[in-house]
């Protein structure tokens, strides 16, 4: 039931030459018109119901916050409003494109995934000091970025228009079986970067051995 519905109506006034019925009306226009000052009232200063509300009937350009309470709101679009939207949860968002400065997994808590613009960075985080990072440009190269207790200890890149690996201190590489290095050429600084823990000597150690041997025999 709307306003209009229990709105008091008042009638025509009645002829003079009846008394009682000029009292009468007055009377009951009295009553009509406190109740109407009651319903002013109570739209300005109490709630105003939806029922009283036509659809497209209501424009506004501020609305404040904490005024407004839905349990549901159904529109079409809302590429119309432009405003820091503070602290949002939600069951569920589809979209198709998403621009923000910052994405969690969790809140302030680790462990966490996270994209952030700052830097640009993708990143996945055991705690401050241990994680790993894609950086898009290192160099003009996208870089897996590798940190142990706030340190640098390697990179995964193309910096050199190769793919390049890189570990700052020691580097392990292990399998259960057989490594395979297919490749037509293995480039090493030198022999001795080759070691063996059995007999515990390097590569560039046996070849000089070898050499050391021949050339023994060949003065003998």
């Amino acid at each position: 039931m709307g306003i209009q519905d229990v709105a008091p109506s008042f009638r025509n006034p009645p002829t003079f030459q009846d008394l009682e019925e000029v009292k009468a009306y007055l009377k009951d226009n009295i009553n009509k018109i406190a109740r109407s000052l009651q319903d002013i009232d109570f739209m300005i200063n109490g709630t105003l119901d939806v029922k009283n509300i036509r659809a497209e009937g209501i424009e506004t350009q501020n609305l404040k916050a904490g005024s407004v309470i839905a349990e549901k709101i159904d529109v079409g679009q809302l590429s119309a409003i432009s405003a820091d939207l503070g602290h949002i949860v939600a069951g569920l968002i589809e979209s198709i494109e998403i621009y923000g400065s910052y994405i969690a997994t969790r809140r302030n808590a680790y462990p966490r995934c996270e994209m952030s613009a700052t830097g640009n960075v993708f990143g996945a985080y055991q705690d401050a000091n241990n994680h790993i990072v894609i950086e898009p440009n290192y160099g003009g190269s996208p870089s897996l970025v590798f940190t142990q207790g706030g340190s640098f200890k390697g990179r995964l890149d193309m910096l050199l228009g190769r793919l390049e690996l890189y570990g700052s201190g020691s580097m392990d590489i292990g399998s259960n079986g057989t490594i395979y290095l297919n490749a037509p050429r293995l480039w090493l600084a030198n022999w001795d970067v080759l070691y063996s823990d059995n007999p515990g000597r390097t590569l560039g150690d046996e070849l000089r051995e070898i050499f050391d041997r021949i050339e023994a025999l060949e003065e003998g």
